[in-house]
């Protein structure tokens, strides 16, 4: 069920008067329990079950965790946790994956390689690592089991953000639905705001923005490198467009139901490092990485070469959990390596990036950006062979064939200024943006025009690109 579907639209539709009619807490939280397996059930009731079986194991591993006596005790319901979800995880997303990059080995022994099912279950990777992260997190004794199945099945399901986050820590969610409040008119008021944002980056900007982007990714052979740079600019917009505006409208989702979820975007392409980067790009998935892996690696604390080596595993895992294929661990390792080097000149120049406007931050920004833009090509090309021919080209057919080339450079023009204006527009986690500045009356306007645009400029109901992770 997309967020873009006239389906959701009737899903809410039914969802809020239903909710208004229950006065009690528990009820409130049984219903927004089951509108969620619903929601889930929609994409395919076959890995409901799924779901379920993670919630009833990290909810009994945290039950256990709590009351075990000893540390083997519970490490051994860590443990438990941990390969159940792993397993799930490797099965139907790694599966396959696996046994092609195995194929030679197969084929030696003469043996027939097993095969799994070729759907990947829609946002396991973002409710797998939600789960897993409670129950570290009482391993670490940073949180205590919650103990009431219904408030956990709940954080794990929450429909807002089951199938592509963000990634919500139990000790936000949790506190908030223990009394799920009635609704208000004015957190249905801004959440619907932020849900109409959201929807206007994702089908007016990153769907139209992605039709051009798929025509040039489809045949880079046919283009030069100034229509290559373009299309490496808009798939950079559509990505962020498609993504953060998902999360604005999970956010509004949570927001009128009384449920904040935490910002998952801060003006990224405004960094002016790799580092800084990824403290803006998918904060949820950052901090989850930082804490549950590179942290237990040892961080930055185990010397140099060891710290190098710690971001280059956590990235080539990040890299992994974006996709089974290896162009998605080249797109880790792209970044590892970035962040190892910008560690590397840190260390070794004394110099801190300073904060500001200047001219040093903003030749930084720009270069910073254009690294970015490079690492998305490796990200949505399709293979090595099709990776090799677009960077080829990319940096190396210049060609220069009047109109053409200027009817690019125009693309890549305008393509900048959306990546500017989404930042100055809506200011993901900076405070008041240019959006909340505007008064009551202005937003209203503002907010037709939205709804005009969305509907003149719907391409289809097309999915999430995050929703394959």
């Amino acid at each position: 069920m997309l967020f873009n579907s006239a389906v959701f639209g009737l899903f809410i539709a039914v969802l809020i008067p239903l909710y208004m009619l229950i006065r009690t807490s528990r009820w409130r939280k049984v219903l927004l329990l089951v509108a969620s397996y619903v929601f889930y059930a929609h994409w395919d009731y076959r890995y409901v079950s799924l779901l379920a079986l993670s919630t009833v194991v990290d909810y009994a591993a945290g039950s256990r965790l709590s009351a075990a006596p000893g540390r083997r005790s519970r490490l051994f319901w860590l443990l438990a946790s941990l390969v159940t979800n792993l397993g799930i995880l490797a099965v139907f997303k790694y599966g396959n994956f696996l046994v092609a990059s195995f194929e030679p080995l197969w084929s030696a022994a003469r043996i027939t390689p097993p095969h799994f099912p070729d759907n990947i279950p829609v946002g396991i990777s973002f409710y797998t690592f939600q789960t897993m992260s409670y129950t570290i997190d009482i391993y670490r004794g940073r949180t205590k089991h919650c103990g009431s199945v219904l408030d956990f099945a709940l954080y794990v399901s929450f429909f807002a953000q089951l199938v592509a986050g963000p990634i919500v820590r139990s000790t936000d969610f949790l506190p908030q639905v223990k009394t799920m409040p009635s609704l208000r008119a004015d957190n249905i008021a801004s959440g619907v705001q932020l849900f109409l944002l959201g929807l206007f980056k994702k089908v007016v900007i990153a769907d139209n923005v992605g039709l051009y982007v798929s025509n040039i990714f489809s045949s880079p052979q046919e283009y030069g490198a100034v229509t290559l740079w373009c299309g490496a600019y808009g798939f950079a917009l559509q990505i962020f467009c498609d993504f953060s505006g998902y999360s604005d409208m999970a956010i509004g989702i949570g927001r009128a139901f009384g449920i904040t979820i935490p910002a998952n975007f801060n003006a990224p392409y405004l960094a002016r490092s790799i580092t800084e980067f990824w403290r803006r790009w998918h904060m949820s998935l950052s901090s989850w990485l930082r804490d549950y892996l590179y942290i237990p690696l040892g961080g930055n604390r185990s010397g140099r070469m060891k710290t190098y080596r710690n971001l280059m595993l956590t990235m080539l895992l990040g890299g992994l959990w974006h996709g089974a294929s290896w162009t998605f661990v080249a797109w880790g390792g792209f970044h590892g390596a970035l962040l190892s080097l910008e560690r590397f000149f840190k260390k070794a120049t004394g110099v801190e990036a300073q904060k500001g406007f200047h001219p040093g931050g903003i030749i930084r920004a720009v270069i910073t950006f254009h690294l970015v833009c490079i690492s998305w090509v490796m990200f949505r090309v399709d293979g090595f062979d099709q990776l090799y021919l677009y960077l080829k080209r990319m940096f190396f057919a210049w060609t220069w064939d009047g109109r053409g080339e200027l009817r690019g450079l125009a693309w890549a023009l305008v393509l900048l200024l959306l990546v500017l204006g989404q930042h100055a527009i809506r200011g993901e986690g900076r405070g008041a943006s240019m959006w909340d500045r505007l008064s009551a009356p202005a937003q209203g306007f503002a907010l037709a025009v939205l709804v005009l645009l969305v509907s003149l400029f719907h391409v289809s109901e097309v999915a999430f690109i995050y929703f394959q992770f």
